[in-house]
Formats: C-alpha cells, sequence, structure tokens
C-alpha cells in the first residue's frame, strides 16, 4: 500500500512539473499532497521513532564538521598569533634601525649647515654622503610604515579569527545539548508508543493495524453474525407458534387482573 501511494506521488510530482501554473496543476497539487498525507499515516510509530533516531545519529556528522572547522580556525589562529609576534618584533627593530639613521642624518644636516663640506654619515660601522643617509633613512621610515599597517592588518584579523572561534565554541557545545534533548524526547515517545500498544493488547477494540486487531475485529465479527442469527432464529420460531401456547392462565390474565384502576376509589362513610 505504502509503495503505491509513493510511486502515486512522483508520478504527481511529474504532473505537478509539467501543469504548473494551471488550474489543473493546483487540483494535482491537492492530490499529490493528499497522497503524502496518507502515505505518512500508514507509517508504524516504530518504523517513525527508527528514522528519528537515524536522524540524531546525522547530527553527529553536522557536529563533526563544526569540530573539523574549529580546529583548522584555531590552527589559522596559532599561526595569526605567530605573525603578528613576529610583526611586532620586526616593527621594533626596524624602529631602532630608523632612530639610528635618523638622529646620523639629523647630526650631518648640522655640518652641512655648519659650513663644513664633503660631511659624512655615520650608520654603524659605514660612512656614506649625506644624500645615501637621506636614502637610507627614508627606506627604513617606508620600511616601519609598511609593517604597522601589516600588524595592523593582522592583528585584526586575529581578532576577527577569535570571534568566529568564539561561535563555533558555542556551536559545538550546543550540539551536545540539542541531541541529548532530542534523544530524551525520543525517548519519551518510544515509551508512549509502547503504552499505547499495551492499552491496544488489552484492550476490545483497537485502532491500530497489528495482527492482534486483526484477530480481535474478526472475533467481534463472527460474534456479531452468531447473534444476528440466533435472533433470526428466535424471530423465525415465535411465527410459527399459536398465541397463546406455552402461557399458564395467570400470565395470560396478567393484562386484566395486574391493571390499576382508573378512577379514584371513594372512601367508607364515616360513623359518629
Amino acid at each position: 500500500m505504502i509503495k503505491k501511494l509513493i510511486l502515486m506521488a512522483v508520478v504527481g510530482g511529474v504532473a505537478v512539473a509539467a501543469l504548473k501554473g494551471t488550474r489543473v496543476g493546483s487540483f494535482v497539487r491537492n492530490e499529490v499532497r493528499s497522497l503524502r498525507d496518507a502515505a505518512e499515516e500508514q507509517v508504524p510509530p516504530e518504523k517513525e521513532i527508527a528514522r528519528l533516531r537515524t536522524e540524531v545519529r546525522n547530527l553527529d556528522q553536522d557536529h563533526v564538521k563544526v569540530v573539523k572547522q574549529l580546529a583548522r580556525l584555531q590552527s589559522d589562529q596559532a599561526e595569526t598569533r605567530v605573525r603578528v609576534a613576529d610583526l611586532d618584533k620586526r616593527k621594533g627593530e626596524v624602529a631602532e634601525v630608523m632612530r639610528a639613521r635618523e638622529t646620523a642624518v639629523r647630526a650631518a644636516e648640522e655640518k652641512a649647515k655648519a659650513g663644513e663640506v664633503n660631511v659624512s654619515v655615520t650608520l654603524g660601522d659605514q660612512n656614506v654622503s649625506l644624500a645615501a643617509g637621506r636614502t637610507r633613512l627614508k627606506d627604513a621610515v617606508q620600511t616601519y610604515v609598511d609593517l604597522d599597517q601589516n600588524l595592523t592588518r593582522t592583528r585584526a584579523k586575529l581578532e576577527s579569527q577569535g570571534r568566529i572561534v568564539e561561535q563555533l565554541e558555542k556551536q559545538r557545545a550546543a550540539f551536545g545539548r540539542l541531541k541529548g534533548d532530542l534523544d530524551a524526547a525520543i525517548d519519551e515517545l518510544e515509551e508512549q508508543v509502547h503504552a499505547m500498544n499495551l492499552a491496544q493488547m488489552e484492550s476490545r477494540y483497537q485502532t491500530d493495524d497489528t495482527r492482534a486487531a486483526q484477530i480481535k475485529e474478526s472475533i467481534a465479527k463472527a460474534r456479531k453474525r452468531l447473534d444476528v442469527q440466533r435472533r433470526e432464529l428466535a424471530l423465525l420460531q415465535s411465527d410459527g407458534r399459536p398465541a397463546g401456547a406455552g402461557e399458564t392462565v395467570d400470565e395470560i390474565m396478567a393484562p386484566v387482573t395486574n391493571a390499576r384502576p382508573t378512577t379514584p376509589a371513594v372512601p367508607a362513610a364515616q360513623t359518629d
């Protein structure tokens, strides 16, 4: 029966696709919906519970996806922290070089302003011209600015990763609570189904489609047929019996002797 309903639903789905937007298509959609509802009503509660437990187990796959995403993001987060530390360290080193070059170039410029010629700039263990010193200083400043911008972007990325990791942690915890709640709800539903099955078995009337219900229904029908046959036989026998046959005189006279008076009795005259 269920296979037939499913087949009809599939055929109806194809028809709906072909007649979409038409009045006939609306009728077909209603029929398909009715068939689908009928097919769902034919599913025994035990099979529905089994399906629900399968769906809950499938939640583990979604849980695993969240865990994998969380693990990957935590790894990326660790690499970003290392990147931030490296950039911060590099920025500090470049800042020292930049300040040293700034000091050296300023000193050379003061000498040039004082009238000294062929002024050189001392950068570490090297002596370069003032123009070269300015170029070296400009390079250090550009490197410092690039590192500062890169560090700012990397820190923003680290903060964003932290927020995402927090959300994934909450999802992972929510999966555990959700699965527990769903398992408990399905257990309660299964308990109610078993209780209903027991009540059905103990009752004279059953509304399910089990073998016991079919047996009880057959017994009830057989009892009904026997009762009708007994009544038919009694009616036929009474039709062939003469009036008054088998009755006593008292039973025959009962309508007269047991009748109540219809007029009130006259009270006896009172004597002085």
